[in-house]
């Protein structure tokens, strides 16, 4: 059987709507390449561990002569970072398959992934038996999932 190909082209007609999603974009991304990575280099700055090190050694804790508590809290905020890093790797590219036919919906679990990830950092900060605060963010994550999703059967269901 030969494979059909659909040879339409498509036109996206972008509204303030969509405006909204591009905005949150930038949001998350502020959050994370401004609020989270200055708190790393101040982690960095009071703790000694230079770049390129995620995580120090035994060693380097001993040569730096940090205390359990100073290792921890480091910790603390680079795992915040670098987690932010691994979730948005695979988040971005979704919302924006979401917002494409959902703008308004994708819009709102936007601002809940940007406020409950928030919630996550301050509670990590702290220690990471509370980073779980704002576990809630998942929500918009799923959601943007499912309407990703939703909008790939629309287009299946109408080839």
């Amino acid at each position: 059987r030969a494979a059909t190909t659909l040879s339409t082209m498509a036109t996206i007609e972008l509204t303030a709507e969509h405006g909204k999603c591009i905005a949150i974009f930038i949001l998350i991304w502020i959050q994370q390449q401004l609020v989270f990575a200055i708190a790393v280099a101040l982690a960095r700055k009071k703790s000694g561990i230079d770049a390129p090190t995620l995580y120090p050694r035994d060693s380097e804790i001993k040569k730096l002569n940090l205390s359990e508590k100073d290792v921890d809290s480091y910790m603390c905020v680079q795992r915040v970072h670098q987690n932010n890093v691994e979730f948005l790797s695979c988040f971005f590219p979704v919302m924006l398959l979401a917002m494409i036919d959902y703008p308004t919906k994708t819009f709102y679990a936007g601002i809940v992934v940007l406020m409950g990830r928030m919630v996550t950092a301050l509670g990590y900060y702290r220690g990471a038996s509370k980073r779980v605060a704002g576990g809630w963010f998942h929500f918009g994550e799923y959601y943007v999932v499912y309407l990703a999703g939703k909008f790939a059967y629309k287009l299946i269901s109408e080839a």
